[in-house]
């Protein structure tokens, strides 16, 4: 049937190249884990700040869905209320002509 998987391996297994890689690099670094190792980079004040900049862009993409533009449309003589929160949960509203 069209679309339907009858055999090979279940979707989310590793292929076996992978596992041999996933195996050697386990066997020499038993605690390995690229993200956590980029996150521990992005905290390294003694790394460059272009270094950490870097690494923290690269672990936000496994922590924060990615964010797509959105198109405003409307009648242009009603104004747009934005109201958003920053960091600190501070909340803040503007009004677009």
């Amino acid at each position: 049937m069209k679309g339907r998987k009858t055999g090979g391996r279940s979707k989310g297994t590793p292929n076996k190249s992978k596992t041999d890689l996933l195996n050697r690099i386990h066997r020499k670094w038993p605690n390995y884990h690229p993200v956590v190792a980029m996150a521990a980079l992005a905290n390294d004040e003694t790394q460059p700040i272009e270094l950490r900049f870097q690494a923290n862009k690269e672990v936000a993409q496994y922590l924060e869905p990615k964010r797509k533009a959105v198109e405003v449309t409307g009648d242009p003589m009603r104004p747009v209320i934005v109201k958003t929160i920053d960091p600190n949960g501070i909340r803040t509203s503007k009004r677009t002509p």
